[in-house]
């Protein structure tokens, strides 16, 4: 009997300890995934503060570097000039108070080139507020007259505001005063005729132009001589020779010599 007893009393322990890891089963698994729950919740809502508060400085580290003024253009470095000054390059610009987040270096390259005496121009940033524009100006070759109005023409025949005086440009008058205005290209045969005739008589200091003689100049003798264009330059200086040696010997003094045609050079 005291076996029975003793195994009675195993067989309710044995039923005390499974009822018991039951209820532990139970208490420990449900709350444990409700926690988990919990716990995915906080972290995905803790994820989105943290990105709105990051969103949040973003903006207001963006307005403050915006609105700094030390992001600001009051001033604008200069090279490369020699007749334009650097307050015309800088106005035309356009710089001035202006955000350097919002300068467009393209847009700032086309004002600057606008400018009559400027050739190219080319415009770089810096943070926080430098700008450095270098330009190439158009360097004039000789002197256009026209009436009363001087003008330089560059090698590329661009007309140009005159800056200075330049007393040993070869100048060129046209006869027909016909009005040029910056920008303006002359038609680039006259300025090869110019080149052409320049170079065979460089102590020349002034031609004349027009449209129905081309290039001319007037000899010692006070003889108009008309050219034409630059081309065969060499053999119409060689003609002209030749005959105001032949007017000179005959004392004929002609009222203009024409070897722009060199088959039929002629006089009057």
């Amino acid at each position: 009997m005291a076996r029975r007893r003793t195994g009675r009393r195993s067989q309710r322990r044995l039923g005390t300890q499974y009822h018991s890891s039951a209820r532990r089963v139970r208490f420990s698994l449900i709350p444990t995934a409700e926690r988990r729950n919990t716990l995915w919740v906080w972290q995905a809502r803790g994820s989105r503060l943290i990105a709105a508060l990051l969103l949040v400085a973003l903006g207001w580290a963006t307005y403050a570097i915006f609105d700094s003024p030390n992001f600001y253009v009051y001033g604008a470095e200069v090279q490369g000039n020699t007749v334009v000054t650097a307050d015309e390059v800088y106005a035309a610009s356009e710089l001035e108070g202006m955000s350097i987040f919002w300068v467009n270096p393209n847009e700032v390259t086309a004002r600057v080139e606008a400018l009559p005496n400027v050739k190219s121009a080319r415009v770089r940033l810096r943070l926080p507020a430098r700008v450095v524009i270098t330009i190439e100006e158009r360097t004039p070759e000789l002197v256009w007259q026209t009436g009363d109005a001087r003008w330089w023409i560059d090698a590329e025949g661009i007309v140009v505001p005159p800056r200075a005086d330049l007393p040993d440009a070869l100048t060129i008058i046209d006869t027909d005063a016909q009005p040029v205005s910056p920008g303006q290209q002359i038609d680039p045969s006259i300025l090869a005729a110019a080149r052409s005739l320049r170079r065979l008589l460089p102590e020349l200091p002034v031609m004349h132009y027009s449209r129905a003689t081309g290039i001319s100049f007037t000899t010692r003798e006070g003889w108009p001589v008309y050219l034409g264009d630059g081309q065969d330059m060499d053999a119409k200086l060689s003609i002209l020779v030749a005959l105001r040696k032949d007017l000179l010997a005959r004392g004929v003094s002609p009222e203009f010599i024409d070897v722009r045609f060199v088959e039929r050079p002629f006089y009057k």
